[in-house]
């Protein structure tokens, strides 16, 4: 996992702690299934939702909150621009959307609203937890279909 959310996060306490924040960090639905082609990408987000359960017990007493918010597939830029060319990206794209029973990716701004309530007081008892927001990605089961 790359060091800079622990470095953020220590820099931050002192700031957090007076003023009773929290921390939301972006992580990822992909750790949770086998990834062969993002191996590494899952494993640092993985190493996240580590760092963000062991800090939630650390800073509770301090009055700071650390929870992830850990997206599917998210209509960005970084989305279409995954694979090495046009063709990868799209092919990459569909296979990811037929894996999601909404059929659809998320919108930047779903994730966004995630994000504002899991800052708000609306979401004050809540520290050191994953919140998947997926289309139902990981509920999905291929079926076979009997006539």
């Amino acid at each position: 996992m790359d060091s800079i959310p622990i470095a953020l996060t220590e820099l931050a306490i002192p700031y957090l702690e007076k003023a009773k924040g929290c921390i939301l960090n972006v992580s990822s639905v992909s750790l949770e299934k086998g990834q062969s082609i993002i191996p590494f990408y899952s494993i640092s987000k993985a190493g996240l939702d580590h760092f963000t359960r062991n800090y939630a017990a650390i800073l509770a007493p301090l009055g700071i909150r650390i929870n992830n918010l850990n997206p599917g597939l998210t209509d960005t830029p970084a989305l279409n621009q995954s694979g090495d060319s046009g063709e990868q990206d799209t092919k990459m794209k569909d296979f990811y959307l037929s894996q999601i029973p909404l059929g659809r990716a998320a919108k930047s701004e779903e994730m966004a609203e995630f994000l504002l309530f899991m800052a708000s007081e609306k979401a004050s008892y809540m520290t050191g937890q994953m919140i998947k927001v997926d289309g139902g990605f990981l509920i999905h089961s291929p079926s076979i279909k009997l006539d």
